[in-house]
C-alpha cells in the first residue's frame, strides 16, 4: 500500500481481533450452542441419507458425537470461543463454492477440526501446533497437515472478513442462547418437552444446502 494509505485487509484484521478480546467472556456460551447446532446438522443429514464429495475429510465414525467432539475442543485446544463461530464462517463459504460439502457423521470430525484450527491460528495471539491439535481431534498429525492444506484451497484461502459480518453471525448465536434459556425457564422441570429443546428458529440448525439459512458452517 502507499505510505499514509491504511491497509484495509489490515484494518479489518485489527478491528475483529478487538471485537473477539472485547466480548471474550460473552462469548463463551456460544461453544455449547455451535456443539448442539453441528449436533443438529449431523443428524438431520443422516436422517436424509446425504452424501459429501470430501473424499479426504471421511474417514470412520468417531466414538465422539458431534455435540461431545466440539467441547473437547472447547476444552483442550485453547482456541477462542470467538474461533468456534468464524470456523462455522468458514464452513459455510466453503459451501458457497462447493454445494457437495454437507457434514455426516464420518467427515464432521475432520471438518470442523480444521475449520477450528485455522481459525485460531488466523485470529488468536497464542494457538497451539498441529501435533496438539491432531491429538485433540483423535487424528495423526501428518493427516492433520494434509487436511489443512487442502482446507485452505477449498476456501481459495479466503480467510479474511469484515468486522460486521463477524458481530452479525456471533449476534444471532447469542439470540440463539437467549432463546434456549428462555425456553428452560418456561419448561416445568419435573416433565421437559423434547420439542423444545433444539426447536428451529432464525439461525436454525446449520444447514449447509442454504448458507444463509442454516448459520455457518457446515452442511
Amino acid at each position: 500500500c502507499s505510505p499514509g494509505v491504511p491497509d484495509p485487509t489490515k484494518t479489518t484484521h485489527q478491528n475483529l481481533g478487538v471485537v473477539m478480546m472485547r466480548d471474550a467472556a460473552r462469548q463463551e456460551p456460544l461453544v455449547a450452542v455451535i456443539a448442539s447446532m453441528l449436533e443438529e446438522t449431523v443428524m438431520r443429514n443422516e436422517d436424509h441419507q446425504k452424501t459429501s464429495n470430501l473424499v479426504s475429510f471421511t474417514g470412520r465414525k468417531p466414538p465422539l458425537s458431534p455435540c461431545a467432539f466440539v467441547t473437547r475442543i472447547g476444552k483442550y485446544s485453547g482456541a477462542s470461543p470467538c474461533c468456534f463461530a468464524v470456523g462455522l464462517i468458514y464452513l459455510e463459504r466453503m459451501k458457497k463454492r462447493d454445494t457437495g460439502v454437507c457434514l455426516v457423521s464420518t467427515n464432521f470430525q475432520r471438518l470442523f477440526l480444521t475449520a477450528v484450527m485455522t481459525a485460531a491460528k488466523f485470529l488468536d495471539d497464542f494457538y497451539y501446533s498441529n501435533k496438539h491439535w491432531a491429538e485433540v481431534g483423535g487424528i495423526t498429525t501428518q493427516e492433520l497437515n494434509r487436511l489443512e492444506i487442502e482446507f485452505l484451497f477449498r476456501m481459495g484461502f479466503s480467510l479474511h472478513m469484515q468486522r460486521e459480518e463477524y458481530e452479525w453471525y456471533a449476534e444471532e448465536l447469542h439470540g440463539k442462547v437467549q432463546q434456549e434459556a428462555a425456553k428452560q425457564q418456561q419448561i416445568p422441570p419435573p416433565m421437559p418437552s423434547p420439542a423444545a429443546v433444539g426447536a428451529p428458529d432464525a439461525l436454525g440448525p446449520m444447514d449447509l444446502d442454504d448458507p444463509r439459512a442454516g448459520g455457518g458452517g457446515g452442511a
